[in-house]
Order: C-alpha cells, then sequence, then structure tokens
C-alpha cells in the first residue's frame, strides 16, 4: 500500500528533526490557541462581539466540522511527509481538545456532553491515518486526482446543498472553504480540474447517501 502511494508523491528534501519537532509544537499550539478561542466564542453572545466577527458569524462558525477539517487538510498536504502529515494532524486535534476541555475546566467550570468528547477523541484517534492519506492528494497521477476529488467533494457537500430543486449555498463560509480547499490541492489546471470535475458526482453521492450526515 506505501509502495504504492508513493508512486504518487515523493517526499521533498531532508529537514532537521529539531526544525520537524519545532514545527509540530507550532501545530500543537495553534489547536490549542484554536480551542481556547472556539470554547471562548461558545460563551460569548453574538452580540457582544465587535461588527465584523459577528457579521460573519464566526461563533457558529467554529461550532461546526468543516473549518476544523479544513485546517487538518491544509496541516497534512503541506507537511513534508506522510508521517509528519499523521503527527502533525494528531498534534493538532491533541492540542484542539486539550485548549477546549481546559478552557471549559478552568472557565467554564464544567465538562462539555461525554458523547461529544468520545465523537472528538474517535476523529482524533483516526486522524492520523487519514492525514497520511490526504499527504498524497498533492501529488501526481490517477490517485492524487481520485483523493483531491473526494476532498474536495467533502468540502462541497458541506457547502451547498446539492438538491436540483433547491440548489444553493448551505452557509457562505463553507462555500469560502470548498474554493480555499481546491486552492490548497492545486497542482496544475489540468489535475486540478479533473479532481474538479470527478468531484461534482462524488459530492452527489454523498449527499444522497448521507454519508456525511454525522458532520453537521
Amino acid at each position: 500500500m506505501i509502495k504504492f502511494l508513493d508512486k504518487t508523491r515523493k517526499v521533498s528534501g531532508k529537514v532537521s528533526v529539531q526544525k520537524q519537532i519545532v514545527t509540530t509544537f507550532l501545530i500543537l499550539l495553534l489547536g490549542f490557541g484554536l480551542g481556547v478561542f472556539a470554547k471562548f466564542l461558545d460563551g460569548v453572545p453574538s452580540n457582544k462581539l465587535p461588527l465584523f466577527l459577528e457579521w460573519l458569524d464566526i461563533t457558529n462558525f467554529f461550532g461546526r466540522f468543516a473549518v476544523w477539517e479544513f485546517v487538518a487538510v491544509a496541516v497534512a498536504v503541506f507537511s513534508k511527509s506522510p508521517l509528519k502529515a499523521g503527527i502533525n494532524v494528531f498534534s493538532f486535534f491533541i492540542g484542539m481538545l486539550f485548549g477546549y476541555y481546559l478552557y471549559c475546566r478552568i472557565f467554564a467550570g464544567f465538562y462539555p456532553d461525554t458523547s461529544y468528547l468520545v465523537t472528538w477523541l474517535i476523529y482524533t484517534v483516526i486522524s492520523p491515518f487519514l492525514a497520511f492519506v490526504c499527504w498524497y492528494a498533492r501529488g501526481r497521477g490517477a490517485v492524487a486526482i481520485g483523493i483531491s476529488a473526494v476532498l474536495i467533494a467533502i468540502f462541497c457537500n458541506m457547502a451547498f446543498t446539492l438538491n436540483p430543486q433547491d440548489f444553493h449555498v448551505t452557509y457562505w463560509l463553507e462555500f469560502v472553504l470548498w474554493l480555499a480547499s481546491i486552492g490548497i490541492l492545486y497542482r496544475d489546471v489540468k489535475q486540478t480540474g479533473l479532481s474538479f470535475l470527478i468531484s461534482v458526482p462524488v459530492a452527489f453521492a454523498l449527499e444522497y447517501t448521507g454519508f456525511l450526515g454525522f458532520l453537521y
């Protein structure tokens, strides 16, 4: 399996262990900071936020899954190797969970619902394996096109209601993430165009099977 994927994207030059550790630590801090920020937003009425953040509906945005998936995919595809992608994404989610629940304990005085915690723990445990595969999305060839198409389709599915009789943008910030996902997965016009075209039927398949219903 690994040898097969290695034909899709090659690991670029060596990076010192010290730099790798620093990078992973910074990603851990990013997750921690976003986790604290997300929980902080939970406890602040939207009309108490600066007008710009209220207009962006930032509280609802960080309460949805798309933003966390986007950051994880970005971290994965821009890591130096598939192994580093797994480590970095796992560190991001560990940091996010720690920040979120530490804020709950210190400032809110309670822990969130256990089922909510279990759900995020499951995401965290499987995230290194998903990140390992996602890393190859910025490679070359059919496998990279396929992985990119699935990722773009997932963001498309979260951004739009794919009902031909009622097609519309579900949430405009997730529409932005859909466009951004195409940007971070871009390799060249031909390959990205193929990924985009394939993502359309995949997105409709996800919509009508309800496969991603657990994300909403």
